[in-house]
This record gives structure tokens, sequence and C-alpha cells, in this order.
């Protein structure tokens, strides 16, 4: 049930990394695709009108935002399909006059068994509460990661990282991958990087400090 929740967010995340890629401005596909997580919420970084396309857990609801406020439509995922969600996505940006021919579906990166077209709907209902417990875990790690909760977001892996990393190090969260099936802190990189799985979390008596002590290994300094 995780495993399903987390490759359906991974899945609707992809859309608000193509609303970066197409409309952020920026030379680099990294930094236009990167997204922001706070309080349950992955936001696009701003684009025209400072408008943003935030994704919500646990439902996986989408709503466009400008200057900070919610605009009226929201996409609810459930029984809608990949293609739906893209005519939801072209119809908000024509009505918010955005120019939607601009909009593109291409990636600056490969993600295997990627949803497309009608073939298969979203579902949100039928992981529930594997989206409950994803959402707890990205919100317990940003709160690890960052004094206000508020990190990065890799969207091709869903992979958090804080405001501040170690000099030639890294530290960061992961809900998994297909070399690791739990949820795991991370610290280090390549050969050298050293993991703290949710496994070995469970076996401690206080998780967050835990963690907390473990990403902090890193010397720490600021972002460029």
């Amino acid at each position: 049930m995780f495993a399903k929740a987390r490759d359906l967010t991974l899945n609707l995340a992809q859309w608000l990394a193509r609303i970066g890629n197409s409309y952020v401005a920026g030379d680099r596909p990294d930094d236009r695709v990167s997204l922001s997580f706070s309080r349950g919420s992955f936001v696009t970084k701003p684009f025209e009108r400072e408008f943003v396309l935030e994704l919500r857990l646990p439902s996986l609801e989408m709503q466009f935002q400008e200057r900070g406020k919610p605009v009226p439509h929201i996409l609810n995922p459930e029984e809608h399909s990949p293609a739906e969600t893209e005519a939801w996505i072209l119809v908000e940006l024509l009505h918010r006059g955005v120019e939607r021919d601009k909009f593109s579906k291409s990636l600056p990166y490969v993600i295997k068994n990627l949803m497309s077209g009608d073939a298969e709907d979203y579902s949100p209902e039928a992981c529930a509460a594997g989206l409950e417990l994803l959402n707890a875990w990205f919100c317990a790690a940003a709160s690890v990661l960052s004094p206000d909760g508020r990190v990065a977001c890799l969207p091709e892996s869903l992979t958090l990282l804080p405001a501040v990393i170690g000099q030639g190090d890294i530290a960061g969260f992961s809900p998994g991958d297909a070399q690791h099936d739990e949820p795991y802190f991370f610290s280090g990189t390549g050969a050298a990087r050293r993991r703290l799985t949710a496994s070995h979390l469970a076996k401690e008596k206080n998780p967050a400090a835990a963690a907390a002590e473990f990403v902090g290994r890193a010397p720490a300094v600021r972002r460029a």
C-alpha cells in the first residue's frame, strides 16, 4: 500500500515538473522542475504572474495559486486519467491567461512506468492509508531537515533536500526507491552515502532526535 501511494504521488508530481519545465525561468532544467515541500504540499516555483501549481498530500488534489491565493478550481484525481488531468491543466492555463502552447509534457529525466493517456485512471482512494503514511513521513522528514519545515524536492524521485547542505556532502530524505523499498534518511554521496532506514528508526526511543543527529553529521553551509 505504501509503495503504491509513493508511485501514485510520483506520477502526479510530474505534472508540476512539466509546468516548471515549460514555464519557470532558468537555463538549467533541474532548476526549473525543482519543487518545494511544506506542510503536506508540493509546489512549483512561481511563473508568469506569480502562478504556482500545488499538489496536496494525502488527497493528491491539484490547484493553481495566483500571488499566494488559491484559484477556484481544484482537481481531484480520483478516476481521472493522465489525459484528463492534462486537459484540466490546459483549461486552467487558458483561464489564467497563460500561453498554453508553451506547455510540454517532456521531462529532463526518465521515469519508468509513468502513467499516460487514457489506459488507466489515478485512484488515491485505493491507497488512502499509504498516502496518509507517506504524508506523515514527508512532514516529519521536512521538520528534521529544516527549522521551518520547508525543503526542496526533486520530482524525479521525491527526494527531499534541506536549504542547508554539507560542503561536498548532502543530507536528505528518500521515500524509498528501486534499491531500497522503505523510507530512509541519507548523508553523503556515491559509495560513501550512509542511510538511516525506517526500520532502524523504529527501534529508536526518539526517532526524530536520531534522524536529526544523523543528518546533522555533515558540516552545514549555505547553498550558493
